[in-house]
């Protein structure tokens, strides 16, 4: 029994096809997973800001200037 010539050409293309879904699956995951990424940096940051109360700025008192004299 021989392998004929259609058929390792066949063999050499499904080879190449299933190598393309496993690197397109990989790329795929790697995209989800940068996605998932920035998606709960930003709800993290959303919480923070949730939870951060703005300060008040101070209030000075205008006194009018005195002088001493001694």
């Amino acid at each position: 029994m021989r392998i004929t010539g259609p058929g390792l050409t066949t063999i050499a293309i499904l080879t190449g096809i299933l190598w393309g879904c496993i690197f397109l699956e990989q790329s795929t995951l790697a995209h989800a997973r940068a996605e998932a990424n920035r998606a709960l940096s930003g709800i993290r940051e959303l919480q923070m800001k949730k939870h951060i109360l703005p300060t008040a700025t101070p209030v000075r008192e205008l006194r009018p200037a005195r002088r001493e004299i001694g």
